[in-house]
């Protein structure tokens, strides 16, 4: 009966195309391209990513940040040397660098943090630092708000803080392609400040700090300074100061008798130094060896790693 037969035929197609369609359909599941997660294998038992900062927290960023607060000058240059400029909606008072980060509006000082300014640019980010205070930061956790906290006390601690803020706002190849152009600019000074002890030079007696008055504020060890100081070849005289930074007495300072000194008053000027009949007998002034250096060596983010190259090179100029 031809009536039955097309019938059959027509069932058996419908069969065919219904297998075909599921081979098809098992095929995308299978082999369909997948997004890449922002899941960190720390996050895997829910949604975002979980990151220790630099006060040994756990934080959870439940996705890619788009309104982030900054609190500190190092955390603003870090996110905009990253490229993430148009995602900081606030910063602190103190951020003056890049430019553009003159023209955003404010939270006000580091320390204390204004909790209540933060809150009202609706972060789901806050890049917090150790000058912050960690009940500032506690208090802000404890309002729902992710907070990394960020803590770099050395120049390889500059380099972790660049790649944790990479991870936590999904730049992390950004991120690691400037730290390796960073830390090869670590590495050749240091190179740099070997070849020269090696040659016989030896280290040239380094002060960096204030100068007027009895008293003077210095560079002691720890300090960003210090540290540039001795990776660039050079020896630091307040090196045994009790802290970071420290008052010095001037008799001392002239009885160690520095080659070098860095004044690092913004605005200061060298040539005062020379005509201070205080300072005459040093053989910093004798021998014109008295330089004014910037704030890039007081805010640990990129420039600081790109103002020891600065530093190296002015050391292995001078005698």
């Amino acid at each position: 009966m031809p009536g039955k037969k097309f019938l059959l035929k027509s069932a058996l197609l419908i069969t065919t195309a219904a297998v075909l369609c599921l081979a098809v359909i098992i095929l995308y599941i299978r082999w369909r391209p997948v997004p890449q997660p922002f899941l960190s294998p720390a996050g895997e038992g829910g949604n975002g990513i979980t990151l220790t900062d630099q006060f040994g927290r756990e934080v959870l960023i439940p996705e890619p940040p788009r309104r982030i607060v900054s609190t500190a000058p190092s955390n603003t240059e870090i996110l905009f040397a990253l490229g993430l400029g148009e995602r900081v909606v606030a910063v602190s008072d103190w951020c003056d660098y890049p430019p553009a980060a003159l023209a955003l509006p404010k939270i006000g000082d580091i320390f204390p943090v204004n909790i209540e300014k933060v809150l009202s640019f609706r972060p789901d980010l806050v890049l917090a630092h150790e000058f912050s205070g960690r009940e500032s930061v506690l208090k802000l956790e404890e309002l729902g708000v992710p907070v990394l906290a960020l803590k770099p006390d050395s120049f390889t601690n500059i380099l972790d803080s660049i790649i944790l803020i990479g991870r936590a706002t999904g730049r992390e190849a950004v991120a690691g392609e400037l730290v390796g152009r960073l830390r090869r600019i670590l590495e050749e000074v240091e190179e740099a400040g070997r070849r020269g002890i090696k040659a016989g030079e030896g280290r040239l007696k380094v002060y960096a700090g204030e100068i007027g008055g009895e008293l003077l504020w210095a560079a002691g060890p720890g300090s960003f300074l210090d540290q540039a100081i001795t990776l660039a070849g050079g020896e630091n005289i307040a090196g045994d100061l009790a802290k970071p930074w420290g008052q010095m007495n001037m008799e001392i300072i002239l009885e160690k008798n520095p080659d070098v000194i860095l004044l690092t008053i913004p605005g200061a000027d060298p040539e005062s130094i020379y005509a201070d009949k205080l300072w005459e007998e040093t053989a910093a002034v004798k021998k014109r060896q008295v330089f004014a250096v910037d704030n890039r060596y007081s805010i640990p983010g990129p420039r600081m790693i790109e103002a020891l190259a600065d530093l190296q090179a002015l050391l292995a100029g001078c005698n």
